[in-house]
């Protein structure tokens, strides 16, 4: 068990009530919460919802007011001064909150408290998760068990990556996983936007990207490409669901789409030139030995992706590439990242490179050597392929998954990750490579449910113990909510029983 600061432990002492049951990970009758809150006690009782509650919520506390909106709008429940039930959203000045806790304490109303807008939002998808995804029937109350949660995240980064390179994703597929990924508190959707089979993202400077680049696809999976337009007012959706969104162009291998728009960017002894359907990668590069040539280049299109994106991380990529001017490609490349105002990140070669220590670097390989890099003061985004390459099936032998880092990623495997055997790290990320998911049913199979153990390992503090049937239970109780949000989840009976 895991208690808060002494102020959250007078404050949730002085409910009222007895019969007080106090549990770190919520499996009591009527309890389901993912990721499982850092401390909750049950009191015992009921509250009783029916018709309207008396909102009072601060004004500056924007994003929270319009998910508590939604919220009771989908539950069917009115907002009325003359209402029996008060519902508060409040900021309160408590440093042991941080940027993101948060406190929610039910009996007989509901208070929401934290420092800021995130921390009352992250209240407020507990609360969801607590409440049904769906009006009651005609004549019956909406019932809620009587708790107090004090709740703080262990890490900063708790991340999604999606592949919309080799297989393209539209608008509505992202906004649908940015609602999902709230509902789950992940904040961090990491794009992979371009690879050697496609270009996904409009660059004005180099139209050719997308229309040469945006036209293809792995075999068997979608082209398409966003404009500008499209990027922004997605970077705003995701904003008001509390989800950072991190662009990653990849350099300056996985780049046979842009050599195949622009062949100036190739050697001049390369012959493959054309745009790429196939699953192999590191073919083909920048031609590091045309300076002139390539970092003007970079330096365009991540300009302009640094104006679309306003997030404090640039992806660059930098992975499976041997070259000899590789290193400094990387730090010349963080450069650029760095002139633009922000910080880069790096999957794990580049830890080669002389960066800045502020520049992530991103696991993959379980077996890479960190200690170097972490000595350096570079801390790592843990996305390790045997825990979190979500395009490994959900079980050993599932068709049309890769295998390449080991037989099936299991839920369980997921759950029990250990993000202390990794240190320092910014957080964890679930990853998702299209390789072999060519639609959107597809792509739910992979992540569902196994995103929701990321955001359990992401959320929780390490250090508390595991307890895999009782997340189970949670994820089962649950399961109308995954319906009701329409994800085409992997369904085996290992997960959801028989």
């Amino acid at each position: 068990m895991k208690f808060g600061s002494l102020l959250a432990l007078v404050w949730i002492m002085a409910l009222a009530g007895c019969a007080r049951q106090s549990i770190h990970a919520p499996v009591a009758p009527g309890v389901a919460i993912i990721p499982a809150p850092q401390w909750l006690m049950v009191t015992g009782g009921e509250l009783r919802l029916a018709g309207a509650v008396d909102v009072s919520a601060d004004a500056d506390a924007p994003r929270a007011r319009r998910a508590l909106d939604e919220v009771l709008g989908r539950v069917g429940l009115a907002t009325s001064a003359q209402a029996a039930t008060r519902l508060q959203l409040r900021r309160v000045d408590d440093p042991t909150l941080g940027d993101e806790g948060y406190r929610l304490r039910i009996d007989d109303g509901i208070t929401l408290e934290a420092r800021t807008d995130a921390g009352l939002f992250y209240a407020v998808e507990t609360l969801r998760q607590l409440l049904p995804p769906a009006p009651p029937a005609k004549g019956h109350a909406i019932t809620l068990p009587q708790l107090a949660i004090t709740d703080v995240p262990a890490y900063r980064w708790r991340g999604s990556s999606l592949d919309v390179a080799r297989s393209f994703l539209p608008v509505s597929y992202l906004k649908a996983h940015i609602d999902r990924m709230a509902f789950f508190k992940l904040n961090r959707l990491h794009l992979h936007l371009t690879d050697d089979q496609g270009w996904r993202i409009e660059i004005k400077r180099y139209p050719r990207l997308t229309e040469i680049g945006g036209a293809s696809a792995v075999k068997g999976g979608r082209p398409g490409f966003y404009t500008q337009a499209e990027l922004r007012e997605l970077v705003a959706y995701a904003a008001a669901r509390n989800v950072t969104i991190v662009p990653e162009i990849d350099l300056p291998s996985h780049i046979q789409a842009a050599i195949s728009a622009y062949h100036q960017l190739a050697c001049d002894d390369v012959t493959n030139l054309g745009p790429y359907a196939g699953i192999d990668v590191g073919f083909n590069i920048l031609c590091l030995q045309k300076p002139d040539v390539v970092y003007p280049f970079v330096r365009n299109v991540l300009t302009e992706v640094a104006a679309i994106f306003p997030s404090e991380y640039l992806h660059i990529g930098g992975d499976e590439i041997k070259n000899p001017l590789y290193a400094d490609f990387v730090a010349r490349a963080a450069g650029i990242v760095n002139d633009l105002g922000r910080k880069a990140i790096v999957w794990e070669e580049g830890s080669v490179a002389a960066t800045r220590p502020d520049t992530l670097l991103q696991l993959w390989n379980d077996k890479y050597p960190t200690a170097a890099a972490t000595a350096e003061g570079h801390r790592w985004i843990l996305s390790p392929c045997s825990h979190f390459y979500l395009d490994h099936g959900n079980y050993p032998g599932q068709p049309d998954t890769q295998t390449w880092c080991r037989n099936g990623v299991p839920l369980e495997r997921v759950y029990r990750f250990d993000p202390r055997a990794y240190p320092p790290a910014a957080g964890v990320e679930g990853d998702l490579w299209s390789e072999f998911v060519p639609t959107d049913a597809a792509t739910d199979n992979r992540l569902w449910p196994r995103l929701a153990a990321v955001a359990e390992v992401a959320w929780r503090d390490p250090a508390s113990p595991l307890d895999y049937p009782g997340f189970l239970r949670r994820l089962r109780a649950l399961r109308p909510q995954f319906d009701a949000m329409h994800i085409r989840y992997y369904a085996g009976p290992e997960v959801w029983g028989k």
